[in-house]
């Protein structure tokens, strides 16, 4: 029986900047398609530089990271590209595009990757319906509140149907409910076969959404493990 490889292979990877500033030290870690993975640590222990790594945004200064079969460190620019067609990237900070249309923001990841108006114009409707902003589609990102904001990010990275989503700090303007609904789309899915990587800060989400919990600690993996299921009640 063959054993699938991980989707993310990590073996003693290494980020060292220009400025001096060594950003991950000696990671090792393999992830598995289909798992939701939280990345946590104090400010500035090298979650972000992990994120930008595995979407290409920085490259490895050493050791060895394999992301969806591509190795990170010798992909050439069309190889990223490619790659970051099939990752959904959701931004603390939304990015968002604010002198274009919600309808506008959600779609152009399919104009990329090229879709026809007849097949993209169903399709942004559809993920705006899933995160309940059906009637916001000619909204600007501006009139909308930072919850609205946020699902709208989410359903901009997961439009083109990614086999993964790296989520950075989703979660960390947002008010508790509407960080939990938040987390009910990521869950969502993730149980459909999505892979989520999600740094944040909210510690206290792990105890209603629980995953893979690892933890760094000034560039190095200090802990892996599984938050608890959540008990039901009886």
């Amino acid at each position: 029986m063959s054993v699938a490889l991980p989707q993310i292979h990590m073996q003693q990877l290494m980020l060292r900047y220009p400025t001096g500033k060594t950003a991950i030290s000696g990671v090792t870690l393999d992830i598995p398609q289909g798992q939701f993975v939280y990345l946590v640590g104090e400010s500035g222990a090298g979650k972000s530089s992990l994120m930008r790594m595995l979407y290409g945004g920085v490259r490895p200064s050493s050791g060895r990271l394999m992301v969806q079969g591509s190795d990170m460190r010798r992909a050439g620019d069309a190889k990223v590209r490619e790659l970051r067609r099939h990752t959904g990237i959701i931004f603390q900070d939304h990015r968002l595009l604010f002198a274009r249309t919600v309808f506008e923001n959600v779609a152009l990841p399919l104009r990329v990757q090229g879709w026809k108006t007849e097949r993209l114009v169903p399709r942004v409707r559809k993920v705006l319906a899933y995160v309940g902003l059906a009637d916001r589609l000619w909204s600007y990102p501006e009139a909308l509140s930072g919850g609205e904001q946020q699902r709208v990010a989410i359903a901009r990275a997961m439009t083109a149907n990614p086999a993964m989503i790296i989520a950075d700090e989703p979660t960390g303007n947002l008010d508790i409910d509407t960080a939990r609904r938040v987390l009910d789309y990521l869950t969502d899915l993730n149980r459909q076969g999505t892979t989520i990587i999600m740094a944040t800060h909210d510690l206290h989400l792990l105890e209603s959404h629980p995953g893979r919990v690892v933890e760094l600690h000034a560039g190095r993996l200090i802990a892996d493990s599984y938050s608890a299921q959540p008990k039901s009640d009886t």
